[in-house]
Formats: structure tokens, sequence, C-alpha cells
């Protein structure tokens, strides 16, 4: 079964992830910062991580940062969803690791199912 890890520290968002994901076969799990994520990614191996940027304790850079110094590589797969089309942090994650951004404004409950379909299977 597939793992996917939401990091989001909105809990209404992060709730609404779940719920939309839970339609699909996979194994889900949350988290509501990067430092939670951390030690969430040290138990287990994800397919598919789907984090936010701007988060307290630690964000979404900060995340792949301290993920890629302890593991030398950076997550298999990693999704932005953010409201920033650009920017320095965009382009930061992207750096280290991550390679879509979906902006959460325009997020579709069909559009966030489809793409993690897509990407598991890709």
């Amino acid at each position: 079964m597939r793992k996917i890890l939401v990091v989001e520290d909105d809990t209404t968002l992060r709730e609404v992830y779940t719920m939309i994901l839970s339609r699909g076969p996979y194994k889900l799990d949350t988290a509501a910062n990067g430092k939670e994520a951390l030690e969430k990614c040290a138990l287990t191996r994800y397919d598919l991580i789907l984090l936010d940027l701007m988060m307290p304790i630690m964000d979404g850079v900060g995340f792949l940062e301290h993920f890629a110094s302890t593991t030398g590589t950076p997550p298999s797969k990693v999704i932005i969803l953010s409201n920033l089309s650009s920017g320095q942090e965009l382009a930061q994650a992207m750096s280290l690791g991550a390679y879509k951004n979906l902006l959460k404004a325009e997020l579709s409950p069909g559009q966030l199912l489809s793409t993690v379909l897509y990407e598991l299977e890709a």
C-alpha cells in the first residue's frame, strides 16, 4: 500500500486533504509542521509528501533541508501545497527536491486526488 504524508499547519485544511485522499487506496499520515514530519519520516518511508511551505516551528524549506542533511538525499516525491506561485521560498524548495507546486487557492478536490493518483503511478 502506498504511503502519503500530508504536512499542513492549518487543521481544517489538513482534515480536508485527508478526507479527500481517504477515497484512494493509501495509508495516510499527517503532520502539523516540518519538525513533526521529520519525526514521522524517521519511522516511515513515504511514497509521496504533500508539503506546505509556510508553517510555524519548522517550515517546508526547513523540513527539506533537514531531511537532505540527515539522509543525504531528498525525499522521493514532494509536492508543495502553497499559495505561493513564485518567490524565494518556492524556488528554494524546488532546489531541495520538491518538483511540483499546487496553489491551494485554486486546488479542487478532484485535482488533488487526480494529481496524487498520477504521481503515485508515475
